[in-house]
């Protein structure tokens, strides 16, 4: 719709032109003043182009932010939606790192427990050991001079 209005006033201007002239060469004037009148003329031409050029970048920059506007629309709720999930994402690594934290703990404790009980077995085992092996060769050792 543009493109028609712009090419309407170029072919009017011509036409106003084309008007210039032929009243210059009717009313007898000289041909410097007919060269200026068209390179009025053709300057206006020009203006009229470049003013339809600058109509048409108006109308893409428009287009342009109207679309830019409508991506802001649909990625505002998207990032407030991606804001939430992060949210929840973190609370539950906390959870996970308290979790964790705990399941630490209580590995510690049971590897003190497992000291402490290897501790207060071994050593009386070991004296149980030392003692029936002690037993053992005494009793023996009493055998064979019983048999002497």
């Amino acid at each position: 719709m543009r493109s028609k209005a712009v090419l309407a006033s170029v072919v009017v201007t011509l036409l106003v032109a084309l008007g210039f002239v032929v009243l210059g060469f009717v009313f007898e004037e000289n041909f410097l003043g007919v060269a200026a009148i068209l390179g009025a003329v053709a300057f206006g031409a020009a203006m009229v182009g470049l003013m339809s050029v600058l109509v048409s970048l108006v109308g893409t920059v428009q287009q342009l932010t109207r679309t830019v506007e409508s991506v802001t629309e649909e990625t505002l709720p998207l990032l407030s939606g991606v804001n939430e999930t992060i949210s929840g994402v973190n609370t539950e690594l906390a959870r996970v790192d308290s979790i964790v934290a705990s399941a630490q703990h209580v590995s510690g404790r049971a590897e003190q427990i497992a000291d402490v009980l290897h501790t207060a077995i071994t050593n009386p085992l070991i004296k149980v050991i030392a003692f029936a092996s002690g037993a053992g060769a005494a009793a023996r050792s009493a055998r064979g001079r019983k048999e002497d």
